[in-house]
């Protein structure tokens, strides 16, 4: 397993499958991350305090993401450059052609200001003969990175296009991730802009994954 730090540390088992959403810089008001970041650390401390329950560990992980997904759903302030459908595109071609060189892509949904991704972790030969897997912080910054300078130029505007920061989940086992499935495909539909997952133009599931729903 590897580490990686920027204000928290995180956890990166070689080879695992992970739920991953970012957002737009500028999508949630100060007040609104301030207030979910300690909402987010006290879940965790009760995490900490019951480290073999596997349930209420999915639970607070849901809790957690759903605090985050109710505001950057809501029709408020922040940019929506997402919404426009050239600069959709960009991430959308980005997310496809990394798939299977640098980790197998399982479902994804672009929102007008944020992403969900869940992907596996593919493993590479390296010279010595021994194996391990793409870090994850190097692909998630190269896609922001690149991604974000494209946009950037077709919105002919400057500054940081996406937020620094993104959150990462562990799926833990098929149960959980048939329900991170289900929740990143149904995304649009919640937040009322589309009638099914099917007609939204930026999701998609790798079809021997996909639940019946």
């Amino acid at each position: 397993m590897s580490y990686y730090r920027r204000h928290l540390p995180h956890w990166q088992p070689g080879n695992a499958t992970y739920f991953i959403t970012f957002r737009l810089a500028g999508s949630l008001p100060s007040s609104a991350t301030t207030r979910l970041k300690h909402k987010k650390i006290e879940l965790q401390n009760r995490l900490s305090e019951n480290k073999l329950n596997s349930k209420l560990s999915s639970n607070i992980q849901t809790k957690i993401i759903r605090a985050y997904e109710d505001i950057l759903d809501s029709k408020g302030g922040g940019p929506h450059w997402l919404a426009r459908k050239d600069i959709a595109e960009i991430f959308k071609e980005s997310i496809e052609y990394r798939n299977h060189k640098k980790y197998d892509l399982i479902a994804y949904c672009i929102m007008p200001n944020h992403v969900h991704m869940i992907l596996k972790l593919l493993v590479h030969n390296l010279n010595d003969g021994e194996f391990t897997d793409y870090p994850l912080t190097r692909i998630l910054q190269d896609l922001k990175s690149y991604t974000g300078l494209i946009a950037n130029r077709r919105l002919n505007r400057k500054g940081s296009f996406w937020q620094s920061e993104s959150y990462d989940h562990v799926v833990r086992d098929y149960n959980e991730l048939e329900r991170v499935i289900i929740y990143t495909l149904n995304n649009p539909v919640k937040a009322g802009l589309s009638e099914h997952w099917k007609k939204w133009p930026y999701s998609y599931c790798d079809p021997m994954y996909l639940p019946d729903f």
